[in-house]
């Protein structure tokens, strides 16, 4: 599956985007819709499709993501394993976990706020995790009459930064995630659009297979110490690795055979490749 993060500031709209979108493609479970809408009338709240990914009590009290959500999207063409990354600052490292085992990402902006400190935050953190592939996506074009002049400013200051920060960008897609505009299929409440959708958008992504081929590149992220192991965690850029290989480290040439792999959802692995987040166990210490 193609690994695909959603970021953005918190309240434009993530949770809700991915759980339109899991709907409009029939890749909910059978009942999960209806056991949302008897939860809130229990507790006399209004529906939300972030209902559908925020799972844990304070985040449908607060309306907020805390912690990382994976869900699988499924399509005739590709499946999808799509990241729900947090987006208030104080869950930045919840973020950060999700998105260093993305390969691609949707950014999420809200029309009426725009460009905001997170946005810039979320974007250049996703450039130093070599998440280099983008879709922007910006939301809720139904509080602004699906105008125009609102998302043209928005377009023009975001492209703007990912041009600086060299990051690709596949599609800037004006949506109501809300709504169901444009997830799918194109709405024609804005005519003056005829771009992608979100769903079609997907395509565009690089799978990650090619890098596989390459040299093994593991960018060292932190070392953690349990007992005697030291564990060495990073995100391969390319190439790939497994059990009882000797891998080297730079800058201070050291060598060392891997005992022991896990991903990051914390399962044992034989072999890892490119796009995986991983947590090495070597046979000595190279780090103090």
């Amino acid at each position: 599956m193609l690994p695909i993060v959603v970021v953005g500031q918190v309240d434009h709209g993530k949770s809700t985007l991915l759980g339109r979108l899991l709907y409009e493609t029939d890749n909910l479970p059978d009942g999960k819709v209806e056991a949302i809408e008897t939860m809130i009338e229990r507790r006399g709240t209004q529906f939300e499709w972030s209902f559908v990914l925020d799972a844990f009590k304070a985040e449908r009290d607060q309306g907020i993501t805390i912690d990382t959500t994976q869900i699988e999207l499924r399509t005739r063409g590709t499946d999808y394993l799509l990241i729900d990354a947090p987006g208030h600052e104080e869950f930045l490292k919840n973020m950060i976990t999700g998105a260093a085992n993305a390969t691609a990402a949707l950014l999420v902006i809200d029309v009426v706020e725009g460009v905001r400190e997170q946005t810039h935050r979320h974007t250049y953190l996703l450039k130093l995790l070599g998440v280099g592939e983008v879709v922007v996506i910006v939301n809720k074009m139904d509080l602004v009459g699906y105008k125009q002049e609102e998302f043209n400013a928005v377009e023009q200051e975001i492209t703007s930064y990912l041009v600086e920060l060299d990051i690709n960008c596949h599609g800037v897609i004006p949506a109501s995630a809300r709504e169901g505009v444009n997830l799918v299929d194109l709405a024609a409440t804005m005519p003056w659009y005829s771009g992608l959708t979100v769903l079609a958008s997907l395509e565009f992504f690089s799978p990650p297979t090619g890098l596989i081929e390459k040299s093994l590149r593991l960018p060292v992220q932190d070392i953690y110490h349990f007992d005697h192991r030291r564990i060495v965690v990073g995100k391969i850029e390319s190439g790939r690795l497994k059990v009882g290989d000797e891998v080297g480290f730079a800058p201070n040439g050291k060598r060392a055979v891997i005992t022991g792999l896990e991903v990051w959802n914390g399962k044992s692995k034989v072999s890892a490749g490119a796009g995986e987040s991983v947590a090495l166990t070597l046979d000595r210490e190279l780090f103090i």
